[in-house]
C-alpha cells in the first residue's frame, strides 16, 4: 500500500528519495481519511501483477472526495478526529488535497524533491501561506493574503466603503 510506482516497476534504476515522499503521501493520505489511497482490502485479493499495475497506473481518488464517498464511515472517522464531517471535509479540501496529490503523483519528476520540501509547504499551509503545490492563479494567491491578514483587509475594506459612500455623498449634494 506505501510503494511507490517506480518500485513497482521492479527494478531498482530510478530510486531515490522521491519514492519516500510517495509513501510519506500514503501516510498523510491515511491520516487524513483513515483509510489509504488503495484499499488494502483489494490489494490483499489482486495478483502481485495486479497490484503492481493498480500502484503504476490508477490515480487515487483526492482525500476530500474519499472523505465524501465514505459513507456511514465518515461520521465515527470525524467523531475520533473531534469535529463535523462537513468541517472535516472543508478543512481538507484544498491546499492538503494538493499537497497529498503531489506527493503521490505517478510521475517522480512532479513530486516533491526532498522531504524538506514536503514539510515547508505543510508549514506554508498551516500559516495560511501559497502552498507550491497550488494551481498558481490570482484568486488563491488573494484569498490566502486576506486570511492572513484579516484585519488589516477588514479596516481597509472599511475606509474604502467610507471613502466611496462620502464621494457618493458629496457628488449627489454637488447635483
Amino acid at each position: 500500500a506505501y510503494m511507490s510506482p517506480e518500485q513497482a516497476e521492479l527494478s531498482s534504476l530510478d530510486i531515490d528519495t522521491r519514492a519516500d515522499i510517495y509513501s510519506l503521501g500514503v501516510l498523510l493520505y491515511e491520516l487524513l481519511t483513515g483509510e489509504t489511497p488503495f484499499d488494502v482490502e483489494t490489494l490483499r485479493k489482486a495478483a502481485l501483477d495486479e497490484i503492481r499495475r493498480m500502484i503504476r497506473e490508477t490515480e487515487p481518488q483526492k482525500p476530500s472526495t474519499r472523505l465524501q464517498t465514505m459513507g456511514e464511515k465518515l461520521p465515527g472517522f470525524a467523531k475520533r478526529r473531534q469535529t463535523e464531517p462537513q468541517t472535516l471535509r472543508r478543512l481538507v479540501r484544498g491546499d492538503l488535497d494538493w499537497i497529498v496529490m503531489k506527493c503521490l503523483e505517478k510521475n517522480r519528476q512532479r513530486r516533491y524533491e526532498t522531504p524538506d520540501a514536503l514539510s515547508q509547504d505543510l508549514n506554508r499551509h498551516l500559516n495560511d501561506e501559497p502552498v507550491m503545490a497550488s494551481p498558481p492563479s490570482f484568486g488563491y494567491l488573494f484569498a490566502r493574503f486576506v486570511r492572513r491578514h484579516r484585519i488589516a483587509v477588514g479596516v481597509g475594506a472599511a475606509l474604502m466603503f467610507t471613502l466611496f459612500c462620502g464621494t457618493g455623498v458629496s457628488l449627489w449634494r454637488q447635483c
